[in-house]
């Protein structure tokens, strides 16, 4: 072992004697990176052995090697934009890359006389050239690479991308690996000595010349490996593709890119921690999607408001082309289903005209709308609402209820619910692909993730979402500052609304109820929803409902709030005369040219047979627009209501009476049929004992009464009175009971269904005999088992009655 003191000048005289000079005769005696026994194989065998092939260049010693860095767009990963800008944008062909080694190495402002460009090897991933030139006689090696050189610098410091990079050319002083494995350029290299390791001066003083190195890490004792870390993935490019196979004191230099430790860091992380990465991984694309799609389904929806962009009757520009014109103005209202303001009015009657006054003035009203338009159905909510009172309203929202509730599926339901908002884009696929990675998640961990999100909480998304939108619109016209100056006076948004309640869009709920069968929970949520609206005085709403039951809904969403609410009823005897014959005083006539309406000439005959149909069809809104519709293609009055009447009897029979019917249900719509035929009105008290209806009579009534056969008046809460869910109905049932043919059909049936229900009572109770025969001693059972005996021998005469009355029906049936 040598003193400190005697190791430093040694290693200060090997320095000194090491000269950059002695490197071409060091490279003459330099090894090949692959043994020369494989290229004398591939001669004896005919194959190809070029550096693409081989990956080992080829030169004479009347050839020098050199290396352009910067020719293409490096690339440093796998999946880098360079890649394709390489593959599609720039000009890769031989011819182009061969011109501009040429271009850079002999200028035409300083030519290289003689200088000859053999081959060109590119190599993409790195972003060089290697290229082989045939030294000239008149110049050395040396000069012809120090010439090269200079021209590089000079010719890619005058190109345009000059001020962010330039193009440099080095000398090969080793044998480099044409490689193409996936091997991305690092700024960090590992040199390896294949014999005895450099000093950290002579790694410096061999790899500085490419590029300012940031750190060296020299062999540990005992180890051949060095690790040197450049500034810039150029010098670290350079030094591999340079230096790799040269040799220096008997000893080859190989060098590679240093794979990161950190490489597949993100693999990793999703691989060993999928409860953590999962949702990390889901939290980050629902910002993105956030970010991008909310401000589209914000601009959807206020366009499904505002209709500024749709080319309908509702869009602006259309309405004011509909006022500037006279002759087309017909034709399109014809085309596009509306009708003049004033043949409007003329079809409502004196208590619907004064609904619509009510509510327009509530709707101009600056305290909060909050309204319940209620009525049976059929009785024209819609009609009163959308078309009388906000046909000329710039900003309406309406949202049909029966599309939310009565969708199957999940995604059904959340496309009609988009649908219906405006809500778009909508992706409920998603919701499927996190419900199987919640699974799958679950099978690994053992718990779930919790990233798929139930159709609630997206459709309360989709309302928060609205609700946006319905502030935007409501605030177009808002500006903070009103006024310049000493006269600015600032305004609130608050106040703003409250000046301007035309401002404010109109939300339409309509078929609002307060339970279903499907999907009951959109209830509550655009009752909470409607009450935020209001309470943030951004909007009007207003609920269309057949019932009072939402009321105490709405109530919970809105307390300490006094609801406006309208009542439709059934127009009276006059109200319904007036409004067929207003409807009926103009008619449309169809010429070549033009449809127009003319004035129609009633008859008193006409009249008379008018009225006698109007007792039958009582003054239901929908039925009476039916009625005039009839009458105006061509049928007589009495005709008209023969056919509506047909009408309503498909649908008793096929709804409450066919053979799909629930049996109970069927015999209890006919029980009622019977007696709402005799009578307008039943009471509640009467039908309470009989057989049918004695189990659960409210529960067979409320079921009746919502699929729509009959509707049930309430006295604080108790049922009461029982009527034809409409009076046209009424006039239904007088038609099946005075029918002999068809009645005697279903009574038969009904009979039918009478006996079934007794059968199985009777067999209840036989059961309930049984079990008591068994004991010895009967007489403990005595009172019970008279009350058994009383109730086989109700129900047997029941049986006995009902088939007698088949019987009899039979007997009428044949006799015809």
């Amino acid at each position: 072992m040598l003193p400190a003191a005697v190791k430093w000048p040694i290693r200060s005289v090997v320095r000194s004697s090491f000269h950059w000079s002695s490197l071409n005769v060091l490279r003459v005696s330099s090894k090949r990176l692959i043994s020369t026994e494989i290229q004398q194989k591939d001669e004896q065998a005919g194959e190809s052995n070029t550096a693409t092939d081989t990956g080992v260049i080829h030169k004479t010693e009347e050839e020098t090697l050199l290396y352009f860095d910067n020719v293409y767009p490096r690339a440093t990963s796998l999946w880098s934009p360079t890649q394709w800008y390489n593959a599609l944008l720039s000009n890769q062909s031989r011819d182009a890359v061969r011109s501009k080694i040429l271009e850079y190495a002999s200028p035409k402002s300083n030519p290289i006389h003689g200088l000859e460009l053999r081959s060109t090897i590119p190599v993409k991933r790195d972003g060089g050239v290697f290229a082989t030139f045939l030294v000239p006689p008149r110049y050395t090696v040396a000069e012809v690479n120090s010439m090269i050189q200079k021209n590089t610098a000079e010719e890619s410091s005058r190109s345009i991308t000059s001020f962010v990079t330039t193009a440099a050319a080095f000398p090969v002083k080793g044998s480099p690996w044409i490689e193409d494995l996936r091997r991305l350029p690092s700024t960090i290299i590992k040199i390896k000595f294949e014999g005895q390791p450099l000093i950290e001066e002579e790694i410096y003083s061999l790899f500085r010349r490419y590029g300012t190195i940031v750190d060296i890490f020299p062999p540990k004792k005992g180890e051949s490996t060095a690790t040197l870390r450049y500034r810039s993935f150029r010098g670290a490019i350079c030094a591999k593709n340079c230096i790799s196979g040269m040799e220096i004191h008997n000893s080859v230099i190989h060098v590679q890119y240093e794979r990161l430790a950190n490489e597949h860091m993100v693999r990793d992380f999703f691989l060993n921690h999928t409860r953590i990465a999962i949702p990390l991984l889901i939290a980050i694309l629902s910002i993105v999607a956030v970010l991008i799609f909310d401000p589209i389904r914000e601009f959807s929806i206020q366009q499904k408001i505002t209709h500024q962009f749709s080319l309908s009757r509702d869009n602006y520009f259309i309405k004011e082309f509909f006022k500037l014109t006279s002759y087309t103005v017909s034709s399109f209202r014809s085309f596009l289903g509306t009708q003049n303001v004033e043949t409007n009015k003329k079809q409502l009657w004196e208590e619907r005209i004064e609904k619509v006054s009510d509510l327009r003035m509530w709707l101009e009203e600056n305290n909060n709308t909050f309204v319940i338009v209620r009525g049976p159905r059929g009785s024209g909510k819609h009609d009163l609402v959308v078309q009388h009172t906000l046909h000329d309203r710039p900003n309406v929202l309406y949202l049909d209820c029966d599309k939310l509730t009565k969708s199957r599926t999940d995604s059904k339901f959340l496309m009609n619910a988009a649908a219906e908002i405006g809500y778009f884009p909508i992706f409920p696929w998603v919701n499927s692909l996190t419900n199987v990675m919640d699974l799958a998640v679950q099978g690994l961990t053992g718990q779930k993730t919790g990233l798929s999100e139930s159709k609630e909480t997206q459709f309360r998304n989709m309302l928060t979402t609205a609700l946006m939108s319905i502030r935007q619109v409501a605030l177009k016209g808002y500006q903070p500052v009103i006024g310049s100056g000493d006269d600015a006076i600032t305004m609130k948004e608050e106040d703003y609304l409250q000046q301007h309640p035309e401002k404010k869009p109109v939300i339409v709920i309509d078929r609002f109820n307060d339970k279903s069968e499907m999907n009951g929970f959109a209830f509550k949520e655009l009752s909470d929803w409607a009450a935020m609206l209001v309470q943030m005085n951004i909007a009007h709403v207003i609920f269309l409902t057949e019932t009072v039951s939402p009321n105490q809904l709405l109530a919970d969403s809105l307390p300490n709030q006094v609801f406006k609410t309208l009542v439709l009823s059934d127009a009276s005897k006059e109200s319904a005369r007036s409004y067929v014959l207003a409807s009926l005083d103009h008619v449309e006539s169809n010429s070549d040219d033009e449809k127009s309406l003319t004035p129609m000439e009633i008859s008193d005959e006409v009249k008379k047979e008018i009225d006698a149909s109007l007792e039958p069809l009582g003054g239901r809104m929908l039925d009476l627009q039916a009625f005039v519709r009839r009458v105006k293609s061509g049928e007589n009055p009495k005709e008209a209501l023969d056919k509506m009447v047909e009408q309503a009897l498909e649908q008793i029979t096929q709804i409450f009476l066919a053979e799909n019917v629930e049996q109970t249900r069927s015999a209890q719509a006919w029980e009622l049929i019977e007696m709402l035929s005799k009578q307008p009105v039943v009471q509640f008290k009467n039908i309470v004992f009989r057989p049918l209806f004695k189990s659960a009579p409210e529960a067979g009534l409320l079921e009746l009464e919502k699929n729509g056969l009959i509707t049930v008046s309430r006295d604080r809460g108790v049922l009461k009175e029982i009527r034809p869910a409409k009076p046209l109905f009424r006039a239904a049932f007088k038609y099946l009971l005075n029918s002999n043919e068809l009645s005697s059909v279903l009574e038969t049936g009904y009979l039918l269904k009478v006996i079934n229900f007794e059968t199985k009572r009777i067999q209840k109770w036989e059961e309930e005999l049984r079990s008591l025969g068994k004991v010895s001693d009967t007489k403990m059972f005595k009172s019970r088992l008279s009350y058994l005996a009383g109730k086989i021998d109700g129900s047997s005469d029941s049986i006995n009655q009902c088939e007698e009355k088949i019987k009899e029906l039979a007997k009428l049936s044949n006799q015809k």
